[in-house]
């Protein structure tokens, strides 16, 4: 079942945000249950798929190959909680600059256009910040990990 998400979990994603984009134009009332569908499942498989990479790395018997480079216990906690510490501090920060940059671009035009230029605006930004730092707390992190 973990093998056909980690195939099928980008496709996945990208179809939720493209639902999202549609109802945020025709139907933004159920905007907002859909983004928690979404945000529910995305760092859901994300805490998944980094506890199984550092289970795969901690225990080579799962069939990695990777004999030469068994972790001890304390090594795999250590990891999965850098690497889970890393992913929480880039979801707030994608979190509080989407908010934060819907609220102002919801204020600048006023109105229902607002409410909806506010959101994509949160969304893009979110998206951004998410990228920015996921790729900031993985080079910090990388050095950390050693």
């Amino acid at each position: 079942m973990l093998i056909f998400f980690q195939k099928h979990a980008p496709t996945i994603s990208i179809l939720l945000l493209v639902a999202l984009l549609v109802a945020l134009l025709f139907y933004p009332d159920s905007s907002r249950g859909l983004s928690m569908g979404i945000l529910v499942f995305g760092i859901g498989t994300a805490i998944i798929f980094t506890i199984q990479r550092n289970w795969q790395k901690h225990n080579p018997s799962t069939g990695t190959g990777q004999e030469h480079s068994e972790n001890t216990l304390s090594e795999f906690l250590r990891n999965t909680a850098l690497d889970l510490i890393g992913l929480a501090l880039t979801m707030i920060a994608a979190i509080w600059l989407g908010r934060l940059a819907g609220g102002f671009a919801g204020m600048a035009v006023g109105s229902k256009a607002g409410q909806l230029w506010g959101m994509l605006a949160g969304i893009l930004v979110g998206m951004g910040a998410g990228f920015i730092g996921a790729w900031s707390v993985g080079r910090v992190w990388g050095l950390v990990r050693g």
